[in-house]
C-alpha cells in the first residue's frame, strides 16, 4: 500500500517543479528585453538621421505657353489654268521641282494664232497706206479751200475720209495688241518662285480655261492655322512668338509669329482662329501637315520654382518639407505653372529656403534631417 501512494504522488511533485523552474527562468529574460529595448529607442531617437535630397528655392524666368494644334499651308498657292483653249504642245518642267517666276511650264499650240497675227498686220499696213493717202488728199483740198477754188463741202468729204481711216488703223493697231497678248497666252508661266505640283495634263490634250494644269506652291514660308479656346481671347495679340514642333521631326522646333486673329469667335466650338507665318528652312515641312504649337503668350519673370518632384500630393492641394535646424518640417504651398522637371510656388516658400527634394515618402514632421 505504501508503495502504491507513493507512485501516485510522483507526477504531481515533478510538474511543480517543471512549472516553478520555468517562471524563474522567464523572469529575468523579461527583465532584461525590456531594459535593452529602452535603450535601443533611446539611441535611435537620438542618433537616427533621414537621408534626403535637397533642393533650394530658385527664380526663373517662365514663359505663359498656350498650348494647340495647327495645320500647315503654303504661304502661296496658285491653280494654274490657261488663258485661251487650245491643244498643250509641250511641258516644260518636271513634277515637284523648283521653278522661278516666269518659267516655262506649258506651251500651246499657236499656228493658228499667229496665222491671225499676220492677217491683221497685213490689214494694218493697208490701213496705214489709206490713211496716209487720205492725209494726202485732204490737205490738198484745204490748200484749194482757202483759195476759194473748191467748196467747204468737198473740203469736209476729204477731211471725214482721213478720219476715217485714221479710227481705222487704231482700231486694226488694238486688234494686232490683242492677238500679241493671245500669243503670249500660248506660254503658261509660273505666277512666283516656288514648286511645281504634278501635271493634270499632257502634250497634244485639248485644254480651255477651266482646265487645270499644275498647282505652284510656295513654301519657303508657310502659314499655320490653329484654334484657341476663347478664354485665351484677352492674352492674344498680333505678333507673339509661337513654336512648332512636328510629327515627321520631333527633335526640331521651328519658329513663327502670329498675324491673323479672326473678328468673330466660332460659335460652334466657342474657339478663336488664328494664323501664324513661319519660316520652313529646307522644306521640312509640306502644305497639309500637322503640327503642335506653342503661343507665347508672355513672360513671368523671376518666378519661384522647385523641383517637381518635391511636391507631396494632399487632400487639399500639395505641401513640400522645408529644412529648418536639421528638422523637416511640412508647409502647404500653392503652386501655378508646370514646367518638364519644375513647378513654380506662388504661395509658401521664399526664394533660397532648402526643401526635400526626394526621400520624403518615409518622412514625418519633426523628423531629424542628416547633415549634408
Amino acid at each position: 500500500m505504501k508503495t502504491g501512494k507513493n507512485y501516485r504522488s510522483r507526477p504531481w511533485y515533478t510538474g511543480i517543479l517543471i512549472l516553478a523552474a520555468s517562471a524563474l527562468l522567464m523572469l529575468p529574460a523579461a527583465c532584461g528585453t525590456s531594459e535593452n529595448e529602452e535603450s535601443v529607442d533611446e539611441n535611435r531617437d537620438s542618433d537616427s538621421c533621414a537621408s534626403v535630397d535637397r533642393a533650394e528655392v530658385e527664380t526663373r524666368d517662365l514663359e505663359e505657353i498656350i498650348r494647340a494644334i495647327g495645320s500647315t499651308e503654303a504661304f502661296q498657292k496658285v491653280t494654274v489654268r490657261p488663258e485661251i483653249k487650245g491643244v498643250i504642245e509641250s511641258v516644260h518642267f518636271e513634277e515637284g521641282a523648283k521653278v522661278k517666276k516666269d518659267d516655262l511650264l506649258f506651251s500651246i499650240d499657236d499656228a493658228k494664232v499667229q496665222a491671225e497675227l499676220r492677217a491683221r498686220q497685213a490689214a494694218l499696213g493697208e490701213a496705214e497706206a489709206n490713211r496716209e493717202n487720205a492725209r494726202l488728199i485732204f490737205e490738198r483740198r484745204q490748200r484749194l479751200y482757202e483759195k476759194n477754188q473748191i467748196s467747204e463741202e468737198e473740203r469736209d468729204e476729204a477731211r471725214t475720209g482721213y478720219e476715217a481711216l485714221k479710227s481705222q488703223v487704231k482700231r486694226i493697231e488694238a486688234e494686232v495688241e490683242n492677238i500679241k497678248e493671245t500669243l503670249k497666252d500660248t506660254r503658261v508661266r509660273a505666277p512666283f518662285d516656288g514648286i511645281a505640283g504634278e501635271h493634270h495634263v499632257d502634250a497634244g490634250q485639248l485644254v480651255d480655261t477651266a482646265t487645270h494644269l499644275t498647282s505652284v506652291f510656295q513654301t519657303e514660308r508657310l502659314k499655320i492655322a490653329f484654334t484657341t479656346p476663347e478664354r485665351y481671347l484677352g492674352d492674344i495679340r498680333n505678333g507673339q512668338e509661337i513654336r512648332l514642333t512636328s510629327p515627321a521631326y520631333p527633335e526640331k522646333k521651328l519658329s513663327g509669329t502670329v498675324y491673323f486673329m479672326d473678328p468673330q469667335i466660332e460659335m460652334a466650338t466657342r474657339s478663336l482662329n488664328l494664323k501664324a507665318r513661319a519660316d520652313n528652312p529646307d522644306n521640312l515641312l509640306r502644305p497639309g501637315g500637322f503640327v503642335s504649337v506653342e503661343l507665347i503668350a508672355g513672360v513671368r519673370e523671376d518666378a519661384l520654382v522647385i523641383p517637381e518632384e518635391a511636391l507631396i500630393p494632399t487632400r487639399t492641394g500639395y505641401m513640400v518639407f522645408t529644412i529648418e535646424d536639421s528638422r523637416a518640417s511640412g508647409r502647404e504651398v500653392e503652386i501655378g505653372l508646370r514646367r518638364p522637371g519644375f513647378v513654380e510656388i506662388t504661395q509658401g516658400l521664399e526664394k533660397g529656403e532648402t526643401i526635400v527634394q526626394a526621400g520624403h515618402i518615409s518622412l514625418a514632421e519633426g523628423d531629424r534631417v542628416c547633415s549634408e
